[in-house]
């Protein structure tokens, strides 16, 4: 009886010990700071059970500026150590608030384990996952159970992820999705800065909108600026295309999109590829531009259509006729039609193409050339080609004589790839060499009239000549003809510059 009270008073002088030194101890032991016990409803010691306190009811712990509170604990005291139950709350000054229902706490290297219904925030964002290892000194915490984010309109998952404090950056890693009222973002890896709003990724990556799917292998998103970087593999695909390069930025917000290096852009529906070194991309307008060494590809007619320019402009704004325009030193290669301009409009619609300022067009053995040149397309191909002002048509035989016809308009009409007919308004004028055989010639036409309607066979030989609207003709033999006369005004032949098909190998 007598030892049992001695326990008992020993135990008691022990715990008003302890109690006495905790409201003294703000010392460090050994350079390491000491927890505190600043309130609870109950404090038991009881060295049969363990060597620890049993706190309980509105316990209050604190370690330099940590303050923690709990339902109950045991508190080690002589390895500075903390285990808690229930409604876990820890906060650091300007750092973090910290909740849980189970902590395992060492205050030597002010480490906290904190498990079942783990919430974090600082202030802006919150966690909540099923674990997380806290590091109150680095002010660091990793979690490796999965954890969900929210901030703003951002809501984040990852399976593994560490927060750093300081910076207030999270580095997520393992099925990343980051889902915003206007997009998914799907990663392997990703940092998210919650000041800055700022999502860097790493690896494969997907955005996903309405719109369109993004990937990249690296880049970063501003989330509240929307301004983003894409590269390693970037490229953006929509219903109708796709956009590929080496970099790219966009700013959602105004519609503004750049791509920079290996630039390549498909459109499924009209069947035309565009590669470039820049591109820039309105969406709002539905304006492309694209330039540094641009180069077009259309599949028509089941052949291809190439185009090269300084500078290429898709115009797709569904209000009106989709167009691409391309600007200085036009270059077009077809089976059927060669060209060269300053500059070019191709309609989507009908396949008609405008070619401006100093324009040469090459059909088969014919050069057409103009002011302004319209061609016309069909499904059999070429339908008809229109030259405006000073409009001039030259065909070189096999012997190398020029057939020349000139006039204020020219409409040369053709089947199945080859010029039928033509007709000339306005200032009409025709040197034509007849020829009896291949290599025999009857005579040569120098004819002037208002108005001429030229009919061609398969072979590129005249079959017959309608002049209207105060013709003058004169038949020479070819012997007599004046040479003054081989050449009618603003003739010029420029074979030498016709593209071929390899100006356009890559």
């Amino acid at each position: 009886m007598q030892a049992s009270i001695l326990k008992y008073l020993v135990t008691y002088l022990f715990l008003l010990l302890k109690i006495v030194g905790f409201s003294q101890n703000t010392s460090s032991v050994a350079g390491k700071t000491k927890i505190e016990i600043i309130g609870a409803d109950e404090l038991v010691y009881d060295q049969e059970i363990g060597r620890y306190q049993m706190c309980r009811g509105n316990v209050r712990f604190k370690q330099g500026n940590v303050f923690m509170d709990c339902d109950s604990a045991r508190f080690y005291e002589d390895i500075n150590k903390i285990e808690a139950f229930s409604h876990i709350y820890i906060r650091q000054k300007d750092t973090l608030n910290l909740w849980g229902d189970y902590l395992e706490y060492d205050g030597d290297i002010r480490q906290a384990k904190v498990s079942k219904n783990v919430r974090l925030t600082d202030g802006k964002m919150k966690l909540t996952t099923s674990e997380i290892n806290y590091d109150l000194v680095d002010k660091i915490g990793y979690y490796t159970t999965g954890g969900d984010i929210v901030n703003g309109e951002d809501k984040l998952y990852s399976q593994k992820g560490t927060y750093y404090s300081r910076t207030k950056e999270f580095f997520f890693k393992d099925s990343v999705k980051l889902t915003n009222p206007e997009y998914v973002m799907t990663s392997d890896t990703l940092k998210y800065n919650t000041v800055s709003k700022v999502a860097t990724f790493f690896g494969p990556t997907y955005i996903h909108s309405e719109e369109n799917v993004i990937f990249c292998n690296y880049g970063w998103y501003n989330t509240d600026k929307e301004i983003s970087q894409f590269s390693k593999g970037a490229y953006i695909e929509g219903k109708q295309n796709k956009l590929l390069a080496d970099s790219m930025m966009y700013y959602r917000s105004t519609g503004l999109g750049e791509a920079f290096g290996n630039l390549k852009l498909t459109d499924t529906v009209e069947q035309i590829t565009i590669t470039g070194e820049y591109g820039k991309y309105q969406r709002f307008t539905k304006t492309t531009l694209i330039t540094g060494n641009p180069q077009a590809i259309k599949i028509t007619d089941e052949d291809s259509l190439f185009l090269k320019a300084d500078t290429l402009v898709d115009l797709a704004d569904t209000s009106a006729d989709r167009r691409l325009i391309a600007y200085r030193q036009v270059r077009l290669f077809k089976s059927d039609l060669q060209a060269v301009s300053d500059s070019l409009e191709y309609n989507f619609t009908d396949s008609t193409i405008g070619f401006y300022q100093n324009p040469i067009l090459w059909t088969d053995s014919n050069q057409i050339t103009g002011d302004t040149i319209l061609v016309f397309r069909n499904a059999d191909g070429i339908e008809k080609v229109q030259a405006f002002n000073n409009g001039f048509i030259v065909e070189k035989d096999v012997n190398g004589l020029y057939n020349q016809i000139s006039g204020k308009t020219l409409d040369a009409f053709f089947v199945t790839g080859k010029i039928n007919r033509i007709e000339v308004n306005g200032s009409g004028q025709s040197v034509y060499y007849a020829k009896e055989d291949s290599t025999q010639y009857s005579g040569v036409n120098d004819v002037v009239c208002g108005k001429m309607i030229i009919y061609i066979d398969t072979t590129n030989q005249v079959r017959t000549i309608s002049f209207l609207d105060q013709p003058k003709a004169t038949f020479y033999p070819l012997e007599s003809f004046p040479s003054s006369k081989s050449r009618l005004p603003g003739f010029v032949w420029k074979a030498s510059i016709r593209p071929k098909v390899v100006d356009f190998a890559k």
